[in-house]
């Protein structure tokens, strides 16, 4: 789904930003599948610099041949918080993977176009099934550009022994060895779970759900209910969540304007005015624990100090002030149903 930070990639971070002018959009999931395109040339911005590592992203950048290698300019605020971002979901998830073992499940949902299958593939981390979900829409092109030739060769990956076939239904669910993509609304409880059985996803086997600024998108009565069905179909399930928060004073004020003029409603904010709001809708819904973090908390006290360092000289910054304002406006939460005891509650920076 969509990912805000994408629209302050032009610019400096400041309130005159809220003024900016954008193009209209028909609908507002219309304009939410959008900023999915822009997010994927933040992620592709930051990869380019060196902030990260990721060969596979280039791969769902929607660009000709001939701008496909040309660097992209984005604010060194925007990469450091997308460094910040993945970097802190690798952390929990990584710790997910050492405590629930190879039997277990990743669901991506709002996945959009990331890569993180097969970066996990790549460096060898075991897990049943892996299962992204998004619009249909959105589905429907990722599907078309993992089957489009190309360096690395998606398919391959995926199909990694000559067992393997993939294939698809609808044009936008795509099944083979241990990956998926389904199209679904995650609005719609009885669709997600269709397309979760279709994916042959075992709702007893240990499963960590990524989700990243998706739940901000549906009203608050719909986050309730999707995180009550998760909680109670998977007896032992973790839930990673990066979102906004503290969107009440003038910074988040801005973020919402910005927003607001590309036709996109964030429905949900309610529940991101805070870290409490943010752990109450977990606990209120069938999760046993909740835990939450800024992430000026996380990149300043929980990254590893020596890949900080590096980060923060591939584009040194006069002032930080911006950038703390940025990631004192996002933040991560845990939250865990253990029954099988694994430790998952444990899973923390």
């Amino acid at each position: 789904m969509a990912e805000p930070e994408a629209d302050w990639d032009q610019g400096k971070l400041s309130v005159t930003m809220g003024e900016r002018r954008r193009s209209g959009s028909f609908t507002d999931d219309y304009s939410i599948h959008k900023t999915n395109d822009d997010a994927t040339y933040c992620k592709r911005a930051a990869v380019q610099l060196g902030y990260y590592d990721d060969p596979f992203i280039n791969r769902f950048v929607q660009a000709s041949s001939s701008t496909n290698d040309m660097p992209i300019r984005r604010d060194p605020e925007i990469s450091r918080g997308y460094w910040a971002r993945v970097k802190a979901f690798r952390t929990l998830i990584d710790q997910f993977l050492q405590k629930a073992g190879p039997s277990c499940q990743i669901l991506n949902f709002g996945a959009g176009f990331d890569t993180l299958y097969w970066r996990l593939k790549e460096e060898g981390a075991k897990f049943r099934r892996y299962v992204d979900v998004d619009f249909s829409s959105v589905t429907a092109k990722k599907i078309r550009m993992i089957r489009k030739p190309g360096k690395p060769d998606l398919v391959s990956i995926i199909a990694n022994d000559s067992s393997t076939e993939l294939y698809e239904s609808g044009h936008t669910d795509l099944h083979g060895g241990d990956y998926h993509v389904v199209g679904a609304d995650l609005r719609q409880a009885r669709e997600l779970h269709e397309k979760l059985v279709a994916a042959e996803v075992d709702f007893s086997l240990p499963t960590v759900i990524v989700c990243e600024c998706v739940l901000i998108y549906m009203a608050e009565e719909q986050s309730a209910s999707l995180l009550k069905y998760l909680a109670d179909s998977f007896p032992t399930v973790c839930f990673i969540n990066y979102e906004q928060v503290n969107l009440s004073d003038t910074f988040g004020a801005v973020m919402q304007r910005n927003l607001n003029t590309r036709g996109i409603n964030l429905a949900g904010m309610a529940a991101c005015q805070s870290l409490e709001s943010q752990k109450k809708r977990f606990l209120e819904n069938g999760w046993t624990h909740a835990e939450d973090w800024r992430m000026d908390i996380v990149y300043s006290q929980h990254l590893p100090k020596n890949e900080v360092e590096r980060i923060e000289k591939i584009e040194p910054l006069d002032e930080k002030e911006l950038l703390t304002q940025l990631l004192e406006h996002y933040c991560m939460v845990v939250a865990a149903k253990d029954s099988a005891g694994l430790g998952l509650d444990a899973i923390k920076f």
